[in-house]
C-alpha cells in the first residue's frame, strides 16, 4: 500500500469531525451533573485520541513501506544496469554516486585530451616555424651561391641558421669531407676556436654518427655523453685540441649528416650546455634541415660543374676559347672607353708533337697541365689564361704597357725555361715560345694585335730552337 496525500487530508477531516461532535455532545450534556459531564468529555476525548493515534500509525507504516519499495527498486535497477547495460541510457544515473563518478571521469578525460591537443599544437607550431626558417635559409644560401665564390660564407650561414632554430642550441660546428685525405675537417664553427679545431681531423669511423648509428650513418643522432665519447674515440693530442677549443664544455650534441649521392659530404653538429637538451622533435627537424641543405648543395655543384664545362678547358683548367672571347669582348669595350692599356700574349709549347709521338698523348697531356699550372701561378689574378686549341694558349694581361708586358713575360720565361716533369722515368722539358702585342702601343684592333703577337711568337720559336739544339737531341735520345 502506497502513502498518498489524501490520507493526510482524510485524517485532518476526521479530527475536525470528532471535534464538532465533541462540542455538540458537550452542549447536550451541560444539563447533567458536573461528574457526569466530566466523564462524558473524558470519554469523547479518549476515543478521539485513540482513533487519531491508530490512523497516524497506519500513515507511518505506509511511508515505511514506500521507502523500502523505493530502495528495492533502486537496487534492482542498478543490478540490472550492470548485467544488461544501456537498455535505458539514463537509468544508472538514478544513483547520484554513480552520476558524480562518471562526471569526474569525463572531466578528467577531457582535460587529458585537451592537454594532449595543446602539446601537439605546440609541436606543429614549432615544426612550421622551423620549416619557414629553413626556407629562408635556403633562399639566403642560394643567393650566396649565385653571388659569392667563398664557400665559407654559405657554410657559416647554414650552421648559424641551424643553431638559431633548434631549441636549447648554443654552439655548433660543421665538418667537410676531404676527398684527398678521406677525413672530415672542421670548416666553420660557432662558440669555439676554429683555428684550434682545424688541427683535428676524423675518419668516418671516429665520428658521432658512425659510433652511434648501428650501421645507418644517414640519420641524425643525439649524443649525451660527449666527454666519454671523445675519450673512447680520439687520441690525447686531438682530445687536448678539442678541449682547448672549448669542445668538452658541452653536455649534448645533435649530429646530422649532409648526404649527397650516398656520400656523407658534411656533418653538422649542434651543441648545448644543457644536459639532455634535445628530443625526438629535434631529430626530425635537423633531419629535414640537413636534407634540404643537401639538395641545395647538390644543385650548386651541378651548376658549378655546368659552368666549369662552359668556361674551362677540362684538361688544363684554363679558360676555353669560347669563354675567353666573351671576356675579351667585354674587356675591349672597357679598354676603348677608358683607354686602359693591355697586352695579348700568344704561347706555343715546344716539341709537344715530338713528345706525343715518342711517349704517347698522356705524356703530352701531363706537359699541357704543368704548363697551365706554371703560367697561372706566375700571372696576376686579374690576368686571364686560355687554351685556344692543341698546344696553343693566349694570355690577357690587363692594365699593362708593351714594355712592362715584355719584362713580365721575360721573367716568367727565365723562371720556367729549364722546368722538367718526371714521366715514366724520363725528365721531359716543359718548354714554350711566346709573342706579345699591346694596345694601344701596337694597335687598338684585336685582330691586328693577334697577328702581330703570332708573328713575334714564331720569330721567338725559331730563335729559341736555333739557340737550344741540345734540347731537341735530348728528347730524341730518350
Amino acid at each position: 500500500m502506497k502513502f498518498k496525500p489524501k490520507h493526510l487530508i482524510k485524517s485532518i477531516g476526521m479530527l475536525l469531525l470528532l471535534a464538532l461532535l465533541s462540542v455538540a455532545i458537550t452542549m447536550l450534556l451541560m444539563r447533567l451533573s458536573p461528574l457526569a459531564l466530566f466523564c462524558s468529555i473524558f470519554l469523547i476525548f479518549f476515543i478521539s485520541l485513540a482513533g487519531t493515534y491508530v490512523h497516524v500509525l497506519r500513515m507511518i507504516a505506509v511511508v515505511d513501506r514506500s521507502i523500502l519499495n523505493l530502495e528495492k527498486r533502486i537496487k534492482l535497477n542498478y543490478d540490472h544496469d550492470i548485467i544488461k547495460p544501456k537498455k535505458k541510457p539514463f537509468r544508472k544515473f538514478q544513483n547520484f554516486d554513480i552520476l558524480f563518478s562518471h562526471y569526474d571521469e569525463a572531466i578528467n578525460k577531457t582535460l587529458i585530451e585537451q592537454e594532449e591537443i595543446e602539446i601537439k599544437l605546440k609541436e606543429l607550431e614549432r615544426i612550421n616555424i622551423f620549416k619557414n626558417h629553413t626556407l629562408d635559409t635556403l633562399l639566403k644560401v642560394n643567393h650566396l651561391f649565385l653571388n659569392l665564390n667563398d664557400s665559407n660564407d654559405y657554410y657559416d650561414m647554414i650552421l648559424k641558421s641551424a643553431i638559431e632554430v633548434i631549441e636549447n642550441a648554443s654552439k655548433g660546428s660543421l665538418l667537410l669531407f676531404n676527398t684527398n685525405t678521406k677525413t672530415y675537417e672542421y670548416q666553420t664553427c660557432v662558440g669555439y676556436d676554429l683555428e684550434t679545431l682545424q688541427k683535428v681531423t676524423m675518419t668516418l669511423e671516429e665520428t658521432f654518427l658512425y659510433k652511434n648509428s648501428a650501421g645507418n650513418n644517414e640519420n641524425p643522432m643525439i649524443i649525451n655523453n660527449i666527454r666519454e665519447f671523445d675519450l673512447d674515440s680520439l687520441d690525447d693530442e686531438r682530445m687536448n685540441n678539442i678541449e682547448e677549443a672549448g669542445g668538452l664544455e658541452i653536455e649534448a650534441v645533435l649530429s646530422a649528416p649532409i648526404v649527397i649521392d650516398g656520400q656523407i659530404f658534411a656533418i653538422i653538429n649542434i651543441d648545448s650546455e644543457i644536459p639532455h637538451a634535445f628530443d625526438e622533435i629535434d631529430l626530425q627537424l635537423i633531419h629535414f634541415f640537413a636534407s634540404q641543405i643537401a639538395i641545395a648543395l647538390k644543385n650548386k655543384y651541378l651548376v658549378d660543374e655546368t659552368v666549369n664545362m662552359s668556361r674551362y678547358d677540362k684538361l688544363t683548367g684554363a679558360y676555353n676559347r669560347n669563354y675567353f672571347e666573351k671576356l675579351l669582348t667585354a674587356h675591349r669595350e672597357h679598354a676603348l672607353e677608358s683607354l686602359e692599356p693591355y697586352a695579348i700574349v700568344l704561347c706555343d709549347l715546344n716539341y709537344l708533337k715530338l713528345i706525343n709521338d715518342s711517349f704517347g698523348h698522356s705524356a703530352g697531356d701531363a706537359i699541357l697541365m704543368e704548363f697551365s699550372h706554371m703560367i697561372t701561378s706566375s700571372i696576376r689574378e686579374s690576368d686571364v689564361l686560355s687554351r685556344i686549341g692543341g698546344d696553343e694558349f693566349v694570355i690577357l694581361l690587363r692594365n699593362i704597357s708593351l714594355i712592362h708586358a715584355e719584362e713580365k713575360m721575360s721573367q716568367v720565361f727565365e723562371k720556367l725555361k729549364d722546368h722538367r716533369i718526371e714521366y715514366q722515368g724520363n725528365d721531359l722539358p716543359v718548354s714554350f715560345s711566346y709573342g706579345i702585342s699591346a694596345s694601344p702601343d701596337d694597335s687598338m684592333i684585336y685582330d691586328i694585335l693577334v697577328k702581330i703577337a703570332d708573328i713575334r711568337m714564331y720569330k721567338f720559336k725559331e730563335k729559341f730552337k736555333s739557340e737550344n739544339p741540345k734540347l731537341l737531341s735530348l728528347i730524341n735520345t730518350m
